[in-house]
C-alpha cells in the first residue's frame, strides 16, 4: 500500500487523517479485497469473545487494519 501524494493520514488533526483514510481506501480498493470467508471466520471468533460483528464490520475492519498498520510501518520505517 502507498501513501504517496497523501500526506493528510499523517495530519495531527483527527479531521485529517481521517479524510486521508478515505483516500486509502479508495486506492485501497484496487489492490486489496479481504475475503468474505476470512471476515466469516473472524466473525466467529469475534462472537467467541463475546461480540456481535456481522461479516460487513469484519470486512471494514480487516480493510482498516490493513491502512493503520501500514501507517505506522511507514512511520516508524521511514519517517514523515
Amino acid at each position: 500500500m502507498t501513501f504517496k501524494g497523501n500526506r493528510l493520514v499523517f495530519s495531527d488533526l483527527k479531521k485529517d487523517r481521517i479524510k486521508g483514510y478515505k483516500k486509502v481506501f479508495k486506492k485501497q480498493e484496487a489492490v486489496y479485497k479481504p475475503s468474505r470467508d476470512i471476515a466469516k471466520n473472524l466473525t466467529e471468533a469475534m462472537e467467541a469473545q463475546g461480540y456481535d460483528v456481522s461479516i460487513e464490520e469484519a470486512m471494514a475492519y480487516l480493510k482498516a487494519s490493513i491502512a493503520v498498520h501500514s501507517r505506522d510501518f511507514y512511520m516508524n520505517h521511514r519517517g514523515r
